[in-house]
């Protein structure tokens, strides 16, 4: 998967526009029953479709009393699966810069990127969720900092991925030399926050190493955008609103010594898909109908730093 390729389309597998038990196939917690999977991945792959993208976050975000989970139940154990039923489409989900060290970070998507034939992505994300910080034994530091974290995890990470030349891999059977060890080399990073010796103990895969895509809010992300994405989301309401972020972006790029051409961006939308509109009007008042809202001002509140709960809300 080029950069070029991953801007024309995407396909989400978060439960959270899947019906409700009930109201279609029951499906117990998303990714538990691949199979399902298997079919939507295809469809994606035979749709076009270029990225499959999952959605992640480290925490337990729902009332499972009342909603479906959102997440899958491990994004890169459901896209290494799904890399061996698939051809072509490529292969992304999310991981947190803020509480994954970036050895695992660079193995994990590394691993994925060999065994897909070079069709995986990273979203490369902050964590802003202080639930999602309690589960590691931690606090959400101040947003600078968080950043600051981000852009040395990532330049680590894209270290680790380059620590094999392109022609090391030699598998000379015959001759036991299995890789050429004066073109593996240790990284020897280390930053404020996080730090690498290296190299990573896998060779590269047919692109390289993985994409990395963004979601680029605000001044720090479009920063950490600009710098390092290949692929940035985002949610414009209006084609000028979207012409807009993307000027954004670029000069973002530009700021950042890139070729603004480099980065593309991918506007999000959200289809209902059903046999006729009526039916998929229904299915989308349906969707509607049964989002947590408590969760979405929780997740407000975590975005902005100011707690926000059910309560404030209501004004009570």
């Amino acid at each position: 998967m080029t950069p070029r390729e991953s801007s024309t389309g995407r396909s989400s597998f978060t439960r959270r526009n899947d019906p409700a038990p009930g109201h279609g196939p029951p499906l117990g917690w998303p990714g538990t029953r691949c199979p399902h999977g298997f079919d939507r991945s295809e469809d994606a792959e035979r749709g076009k479709v270029q990225p499959l993208f999952i959605a992640d976050t480290p925490v337990l975000d729902v009332d499972l009393d009342h909603h479906a989970p959102h997440h899958m139940i491990d994004p890169l154990l459901i896209l290494t699966v799904l890399a061996r039923e698939t051809e072509r489409i490529g292969l992304v989900t999310t991981a947190s810069t803020t509480f994954t060290e970036s050895y695992n970070l660079a193995r994990q998507f590394k691993a994925l990127d060999v065994i897909s034939h070079g069709r995986a992505g990273w979203n490369a994300v902050t964590t802003s969720d202080p639930a999602a910080a309690a589960n590691f034994g931690a606090t959400i530091p101040p947003r600078a900092e968080k950043y600051e974290r981000a852009h040395e995890v990532i330049q680590i990470v894209q270290a680790l991925w380059g620590s094999w030349e392109k022609d090391a891999w030699l598998l000379d059977v015959d001759g036991k030399r299995f890789a050429d060890m004066d073109k593996i080399q240790p990284v020897n990073l280390q930053g404020k926050h996080a730090a690498s010796r290296g190299p990573l103990p896998i060779p590269p895969s047919e692109q390289g190493q993985p994409v990395i895509f963004q979601a680029g809010g605000g001044g720090y992300g479009l920063e950490l955008a600009g710098r390092y994405a290949s692929g940035v989301y985002a949610n414009p309401y209006t084609i000028e609103d979207s012409r807009t972020q993307r000027q954004v972006l670029r000069d973002a790029a530009k700021r950042a010594g890139r070729d603004p051409d480099e980065v593309k961006m991918l506007a999000g939308f959200m289809p209902t898909i059903a046999p006729s509109r009526q039916a998929a009007l229904e299915r989308r008042r349906f969707v509607d109908e049964v989002v947590d809202l408590n969760q979405r001002v929780r997740y407000l509140g975590a975005m902005i730093g100011f707690p926000l709960g059910g309560a404030r809300r209501d004004g009570e």
